[in-house]
């Protein structure tokens, strides 16, 4: 029963670490990847020692996956928002305060403009005529919130 964990060795530690990390690809709770990254370390740990015991190994990667966890944690609950607020789905959040020129008037608060490759939908409270210098100051669900460029 215990000769397989007398011949470990640190491939045996990176495959079993890399099981971990494409496990947590399926499941993304990104737990599975730092008890990985601590197996992968006890394999680093076992190339540099050879003669480490299989017990020791054990002993470190649970300590190692422990310490690594409760940091994630410790890390997520200190920055919230790096979690939150990434920007993802949120497309037109980078052109809030750019400028562009429109290529036809807003009329009844309702118009286009060409911003980078695409044609967006734009909203204002006044009718602006073509030529004029805009400024994005927000969303207006699918549509850009404009107002006259300073």
């Amino acid at each position: 029963m215990i000769e397989p964990f007398d011949a470990m060795t640190f491939w045996h530690w990176f495959v079993f670490g890399a099981i971990l990390m494409a496990l947590e690809i399926m499941v993304m709770g990104m737990f599975l990847l730092w008890i990985g990254l601590a197996a992968i370390l006890v394999g680093i740990l076992m190339l540099v020692i050879p003669t480490l015991t299989w017990p020791l190994a054990i002993s470190f990667w649970a300590i190692m996956s422990v310490a690594s966890v409760v940091g994630w944690v410790a890390y997520r609950k200190k920055n919230p928002a790096a979690a939150q607020n990434n920007g993802l789905n949120q497309r037109g959040t980078e052109l809030i305060g750019q400028e562009y020129t429109l290529s036809a008037p807003i009329q009844n608060g309702k118009g286009e403009v060409r911003a980078g490759d695409t044609m967006w939908r734009i909203v204002s409270d006044t009718d602006i005529p073509g030529g004029t210098r805009i400024r994005v100051i927000g969303l207006d669900g699918t549509s850009l919130r404009v107002e006259l460029a300073p």
